[in-house]
Formats: structure tokens, C-alpha cells, sequence
């Protein structure tokens, strides 16, 4: 019997979705607002939010609002939209990048939704996981997971993480993982991503639009990383800024990064799968992105028939609340196998219940041209 309790806790996640729901599909609309409407409240309210930005930054800029330098080679990656740019598998690539070119590296990211996020810490000191994600945050956690020999820090105090990166680590550049915000931080170099299909979205600022602060925010950058490239996609901006910035383009390639085995819980062997295994099986397949449809896109196109999917918020931590009904899903359309991504997985590892094996699936970024050109960019040549 389902209490009190949990009947009002199923009422507000419905009343969440649905109001979560209004405001994308708001950020989406593209067009004049007409006059008197609710586009046109939250279009006052961008217009606001965007001067806001604009005169942050140009505080920043003229020094009034202080900004420390750390004393190492500092890059940032970030973008001007709300999510699901690509930042997460961009950082590992230029971290990777630099590692490869024999320099000591430390990413460093907020840790957001982590224990460790107001107070700062070490997710992983390129050995060992230290902490779990509960503590790192979903995404550090994922990135700590991955970058072998690379060690990865946390906190909302990026100066002060820096600072504790440097005593435990001195390493020789610091990769900042969505940072083209944290202006209290002085970098090298701003590496800017824009999705190629869509790079400013409806063009409007937050809340109106996807747009963390105003177009013109893109001269701070050193170069225009174009993400999830495809040669037949339009993107008008982005071959207008080619003359004025170094511009870089990057695909995103869905990779198995291991099978939860059902028979015995264990995880592993997603280097031995290849994505075509994929192609015709039935799958049940859940998300908590920031952009849950690309994801699954990238599903059907690999040929996967999706029988079922479960669209969570970014970052959600997951309980059997969210979880239960995913099983019992698969076993209802009798799928025949179960899909997610990476970023979820590591906050799911303990759970025992899947009734199928569940595939791993996460990005690898690779960079279309000028790799070398890149690589000089990157180390300041």
C-alpha cells in the first residue's frame, strides 16, 4: 500500500516534470514573443538576467571584481549554453591530450551536487578512486573513472582547489571543467564549445532561451570548439566566427564502456563489444542528461528499436523510486536489453535489481582537423 507520504512525494516529481517541462519548451521557442503572454514576461526577465551577466563580466574585465591567478598553465572548458554541449568527454580529451604530450595534468571541476563541492577535495589522485560520486559529483566522479594517471579535484572554490591541486600534485597545467563562468579564476586559455546543430539555441538568455549570458560573451575566448560536427547540419553562426576566432570541430562517438551482467552483477567487457551488437535488439533505455534525447538519437541511429524510455533531470541520484519502474518496463515489453549511460552508471553500480544485462554506453570525442595545430593551442605555441 502506498502511504501518505510517498502519494505526495509522487505529486510533487509530477508537478516538478510538468513545470520543468513548460520551461524548456519555452527556452525552445524561437521568434518574437507576442506582446502580451507569458513569452514575452520571460523574455523581460532574459533581458534582465543577460545585463546582469554582461555587466559581471565587464567588472571582471576592467578589474573591479578581483580576479587570482594560479601559478601554472590554467585551460578552461565551457560553454554560453545550458547543457549538453559536451564539456564532460571535451575535458578528458584535452586532458588526455596534454597528458599524452608528457606534462603533469590536474582537472579540476565544481563537483556539483557533491559532498565535496563547498568544501573542496580530491576525487582521485591518478592512481585511486578516493571518493565515490556521492561525494565527487556525478560528472568528476566520471571523469576520475576514466583519466588513468590523471588526478581530479573538486570545489565551488576553484582558486582554492587549484591551490590544493598544486601543493598535492604539482602539475604543470590545470584543466577546468566548465568554467568559462568562474571569471574569479584567471586562465591561458578559453576553449569555448557550441553544439554545431544548434550553437546558441533560440538565441535568447536564460530564462527565455538557453543562454547563460549574452552572444556577446564569445569574444572572451581564445577558440570555438564546434561539437557533435556533421557536414550537412547548418550552422550559419559558427562560419561566421571562423575568421575571428580559431575554430575546431569535433564528432562525438558513442562507445560500450562495460555490461552490468544480470547473471552475477558484475561490470566489464565493454571494449570486447562492438556498437553494431547493438543494432536490432529491443532495448529499454533510461537517461538523466541535460539532454536526454540526444542520447537517444544516438540509440536509434546505432539501429537499436527502443521499446521504452525514461527521461530523468540532469544529475538525478537515483532511488528504487526511479529505478523499479525501468525493470519492470523491460520485463512488461520483454526488451532484450537494457541501456544507459555512463554518467548515470556510476551513481547505480550497488543497485542489485536488473532484470537484464544493462549496457554502458559514453562518448569519446574526436577531433576532425589541425591536431597539431590543437595540441600547440593547448600547451601555448
Amino acid at each position: 500500500m502506498i502511504s501518505i507520504r510517498e502519494k505526495a512525494m509522487n505529486g510533487l516529481d509530477r508537478r516538478l516534470q510538468q513545470l520543468r517541462k513548460f520551461v524548456e519548451s519555452m527556452t525552445k521557442k524561437e521568434g518574437p514573443s507576442s506582446l502580451f503572454s507569458v513569452d514575452t514576461f520571460f523574455l523581460l526577465l532574459s533581458i534582465l538576467y543577460g545585463a546582469v551577466m554582461a555587466i559581471r563580466a565587464r567588472l571582471f574585465r576592467e578589474g573591479v571584481l578581483p580576479s587570482r591567478t594560479l601559478p601554472c598553465r590554467v585551460i578552461s572548458v565551457g560553454n554560453i549554453v545550458v547543457g549538453g554541449s559536451g564539456k564532460t568527454p571535451l575535458t578528458i580529451f584535452v586532458a588526455r591530450t596534454l597528458f599524452d604530450l608528457g606534462f603533469r595534468v590536474v582537472v579540476l571541476s565544481r563537483g556539483f551536487r557533491g559532498r565535496l563541492e563547498h568544501i573542496g577535495g580530491i576525487v582521485s589522485d591518478g592512481v585511486s578512486l578516493l571518493v565515490g560520486p556521492e561525494d565527487a559529483g556525478d560528472e568528476p566522479y566520471l571523469m576520475a573513472d576514466c583519466l588513468k594517471g590523471i588526478p581530479v579535484v573538486v570545489g565551488v572554490d576553484r582558486f582554492a582547489a587549484g591551490w590544493l591541486a598544486i601543493q598535492r600534485f604539482k602539475p604543470d597545467v590545470i584543466v577546468m571543467d566548465d568554467a568559462f563562468q568562474h571569471l574569479r579564476l584567471n586562465r591561458d586559455l578559453d576553449l569555448l564549445l557550441l553544439d554545431h546543430r544548434s550553437p546558441l539555441g533560440n538565441g535568447y538568455v536564460l530564462p527565455r532561451g538557453r543562454l547563460r549570458e549574452p552572444v556577446s560573451a564569445i569574444n572572451r575566448c581564445h577558440a570555438v570548439i564546434s561539437t557533435r560536427y556533421h557536414p550537412n547540419a547548418p550552422a550559419f553562426f559558427l562560419d561566421r566566427i571562423k575568421a575571428a576566432k580559431p575554430l575546431f570541430h569535433v564528432i562525438h562517438k558513442p562507445v560500450v564502456r562495460g555490461i552490468h551482467r544480470q547473471a552475477d552483477g558484475s561490470f566489464g567487457g565493454g571494449a570486447d563489444m562492438d556498437l553494431s551488437a547493438l543494432k536490432g535488439k529491443t532495448v529499454v533505455a533510461f537517461a538523466g542528461l541535460a539532454n536526454n534525447d540526444q542520447f537517444f538519437e544516438s540509440l536509434t541511429a546505432i539501429g537499436c528499436r527502443l521499446v521504452a524510455t525514461f527521461h530523468f533531470t540532469d544529475h538525478q541520484r537515483y532511488d528504487a523510486r526511479q529505478l523499479d519502474p525501468i525493470g519492470c518496463a523491460a520485463m512488461d515489453t520483454k526488451a532484450d536489453l537494457l541501456v544507459t549511460t555512463f554518467k548515470d552508471y556510476v551513481k547505480l553500480k550497488a543497485y542489485p535489481a536488473w532484470p537484464l544485462d544493462l549496457i554502458v554506453l559514453d562518448i569519446d570525442v574526436q577531433l576532425l582537423e589541425r591536431q597539431d595545430s590543437f595540441s600547440r593551442l593547448l600547451v601555448g605555441k
